[in-house]
């Protein structure tokens, strides 16, 4: 009995010792991620998001999510409000994302900013990641949109359910092309995308408004349409053709493409380099040095050391993360001054990490 009692008990410490070890290794790995990283306990730290490329199946999943829903009743954003969408299946926000969010919110503190995400977002990424250091911007909100329901009761109804973006080559884009147009039809406010840094306040430039990247083109990447008469009309007009002529398989055709077409109705001439708001009804058309100051050809600006020339008239510059999501953000490169002086918070998070 002495033996078996002994036997136990040497069995129950032995327990407790590789229960401490590990425990020790856990906490000792802990501190070198925390030191390595430069954050403290308690405190959000950066997670880098794998590439979920086309995959758009999150959108029709409701479990773990920690977002409140964009559906629900007591989700009523301001006409004012400024809003971004993200559609990828990734689950949060890289650097540049939160630095876009940032810059939109130092640049509006009289303003709401909302980030809408497609995907569900999990406790740990909604109180640990850069979403953490978001929330502690007072004008800035996260939801979830379920995009059948988030249609529902408006033009796109039938069309979204019916899950036309399975079709698409560019699923996660052709997404965010329609909820952009379909988030304005129901709230009015400003779009913006998430590859975006703004460095003035849109205030100034008015309720309606578009902006060209070259004259050819209107870009979608920043719009605003409001509540009053004329956003109305804009607003039914895109949901209109976004209705009639959805193509999923045109990169251009459902975002850009949409507005520009809805414009050459709406204006009084075809020459885009004489759009204005005396042509456009009132709607303001911006030249591309207000929003893409820097063409995608010339992209490399951003990213090398140096100065950037000929963006002194720009609001927001547009850094085109289709051709650049993988190019390095040099030291002393444009990209990184800004991100230090317009999203300070998201820089310092990430250091030397920032756009990796």
């Amino acid at each position: 009995m002495y033996s078996l009692m002994s036997q136990k008990k040497s069995f129950l410490m032995r327990k407790n010792v590789v229960i401490l070890i590990s425990l020790v290794i856990l906490s000792v790995v802990t501190i070198l991620y925390v030191n390595k990283h430069n954050v403290s306990i308690g405190e959000p730290y950066f997670i880098h998001f794998e590439e979920t490329g086309n995959n758009i199946s999150c959108h029709y999943v409701d479990e773990g999510d920690a977002l409140p829903s964009a559906e629900d009743t007591t989700f009523s954003p301001r006409s004012n409000s400024i809003f971004f969408h993200e559609t990828s299946c990734r689950g949060g926000l890289n650097s540049r994302q939160a630095c876009a969010v940032e810059s939109a919110a130092r640049a509006h503190p009289r303003r709401q900013v909302y980030v809408m995400f497609s995907a569900p977002v999990s406790d740990i990424v909604y109180e640990r990641s850069c979403i953490a250091k978001l929330r502690r911007f007072p004008n800035v909100h996260f939801a979830r949109v379920h995009i059948t329901d988030y249609a529902r009761k408006t033009p796109l109804e039938s069309m979204v359910a019916s899950e036309p973006f399975k079709e698409s080559k560019w699923r996660v884009e052709h997404t965010s092309d329609v909820l952009r147009y379909l988030t304005l039809y129901k709230w009015g406010g400003v779009y913006l995308d998430t590859d975006m840094l703004v460095v003035k306040s849109l205030t100034p430039l008015g309720h309606n408004w578009a902006a060209k990247e070259n004259n050819g083109l209107v870009n979608a990447a920043a719009i605003a349409i409001s509540m009053d008469f004329l956003g109305r009309k804009l607003a039914n007009d895109v949901i209109k053709e976004l209705k009639t002529n959805y193509r999923p398989d045109i990169w251009i055709h459902n975002g850009p493409g949409a507005i520009t077409r809805v414009l050459h109705k709406l204006c009084k001439t075809h020459d885009l380099a004489e759009w204005s708001a005396n042509t456009c009804q009132g709607l303001e058309i911006y030249g591309p040095e207000y929003f893409y100051p820097i063409h995608y050809s010339k992209k490399d600006e951003y990213f090398k050391a140096g100065e950037l020339k000929g963006a002194e008239n720009a609001y927001t510059h547009h850094f085109w993360n289709k051709l650049t999501h993988d190019m390095k953000i040099e030291k002393d490169s444009p990209y990184e001054k800004m991100a230090k002086e317009y999203c300070p918070t998201i820089y310092e998070m990430y250091g030397e990490e920032f756009g990796s």
